[in-house]
């Protein structure tokens, strides 16, 4: 529950008052009260107990320090009577047995002996304001919102200056306003909490920065996130997150330099991660560290050993124009493969390496797998005929272009080559 430590904070001042007092010996002092206006300094004189009231709330605070609530809650009650003629005794006990509610999870029952003892008005400041906070997590805990808040409102009129928690309780109030939907509200009291904060947490810049991307306000957003990769820069959802805020203002190259930089950080441990900057590269014309990553990711183990993925490097390494890395991701692709279209694509990359057997080889294979389109169909026995020719096989080569003939899409193409191997055959039989 959120008002727990809150309350731990409330029970050891509780706890340090009445040992402090044994020191100065019990008073009967009544306690004055003080009604303040906001933005008016609370003054009370501040009362102390007496000494059968001491006797016994000490023995109360020893079974609270064992934490044998069942048997200090009752003792409690029975003080009840005999402190209702001193409001000072009367809060002190009303406090306490809230806190002792509050440590059983009873956290409704514990709301309105805080209300009571806050209503009495003759605590000290830091046991009043303590309370009025507690209340106001009470009923954030319970889904209270807007009583939550209305608790901050009496909490920042009468605070002291110089109260230690200030920037705490803003966030708080952020955090409140950022429940009920007044964003614009949540950011102006977080942007509070920081600039009065000696040292600034991490959970506050998350909740700027959730603020900032639920008003659309995407750059603000990006600047917190630079501030919390200072403060976690091994935190890989601010890398992401920042890489996706870049790209939803269009700024391409930006989110592909943040997520390359994570990726350097060795933080991206997902395919999609990976899949993502190689987009990116692609996409900023950088094909060759696209491949680089992709194949990275295949060898770690993180991006899946597919026929799709191994295509995908192979096509990154081909417009890099490392066609050499491109043949062997294809070779990869082709042997994960149960049809013939990868080796129509190393037919086409090895014929236009004038690697003539081994493009005669892949195509035969092509044709052999089979599961080609029309059109695969078509460029393979035009390639096929291809190396044939170059290859001096001139029968096969004929006869690959005789069933490319067949396909509409190359029928010109196959019929020029016919011509052309008419003529190679003529120059060969003239020697």
């Amino acid at each position: 529950m959120r008002g727990l430590v809150v309350f731990v904070m409330l029970l050891m001042t509780t706890i340090s008052l009445a040992l402090a007092q044994s020191d100065q010996g019990p008073m009967n002092t009544q306690a004055s009260r003080s009604t303040v206006a906001c933005g008016i300094e609370r003054q009370v004189s501040v009362g102390a107990l007496t000494q059968s009231t001491y006797s016994r709330l000490e023995d109360v605070y020893e079974l609270i320090g064992e934490e044998r609530y069942d048997l200090a809650y009752p003792e409690l009650e029975a003080m009840l009577d005999r402190v209702s003629q001193n409001d000072y005794e009367l809060a002190i006990v009303l406090q306490t047995m809230a806190n002792v509610r509050i440590a059983q999870e009873r956290e409704d029952d514990a709301l309105p002996l805080y209300e009571r003892a806050i209503q009495l008005d003759t605590m000290a400041n830091a046991q009043h304001f303590d309370m009025i906070l507690m209340v106001a997590n009470i009923h954030y805990g319970d889904d209270r919102f807007q009583e939550a808040l209305d608790q901050l409102d009496v909490w920042f009129c009468g605070v002291p200056a110089d109260q230690g928690n200030l920037s705490d309780v803003w966030v708080m109030k952020a955090s409140l306003h950022a429940q009920l939907d007044e964003f614009r509200e949540s950011v102006t009291a977080v942007d509070r909490a920081i600039s009065l904060a000696d040292e600034v947490k991490e959970q506050w810049y998350q909740l700027k920065f959730a603020i900032h991307v639920e008003l659309n306000e995407y750059q603000n957003a990006i600047d917190a996130l630079k501030v919390l990769i200072d403060m976690s820069p091994d935190q890989k959802n601010y890398w992401l997150q920042m890489s996706a805020l870049y790209r939803e203002i269009g700024n391409d190259e930006a989110s592909k330099a943040t997520l390359a930089l994570a990726y350097r950080r060795d933080l991206l441990d997902r395919s999609s991660e990976f899949m993502q900057l190689a987009s990116l590269l692609q996409m900023q014309q950088s094909p060759r560290q696209a491949a680089e990553v992709m194949e990275d990711g295949v060898e770690r183990g993180i991006v899946e050993n597919t026929r799709r993925i191994w295509e995908m490097i192979g096509g990154a390494w081909y417009e890099a124009r490392e066609l050499d890395k491109a043949l062997v991701a294809y070779e990869n692709a082709g042997a994960l493969a149960e049809d013939g279209q990868i080796d129509v694509q190393r037919g086409f990359l090895l014929i236009d390496l004038e690697r003539w057997a081994t493009a005669r080889d892949a195509l035969n294979r092509a044709l052999s797998l089979g599961g080609l389109s029309e059109s695969e169909q078509g460029n393979a026995h035009l390639l096929l005929g291809m190396a044939h020719t170059n290859l001096d096989d001139y029968d096969a080569a004929q006869s690959a272009f005789n069933q490319a003939a067949n396909y509409s899409r190359v029928r010109q193409a196959a019929r020029e080559w016919i011509a052309h191997l008419r003529g190679e055959r003529g120059r060969y039989s003239g020697r």
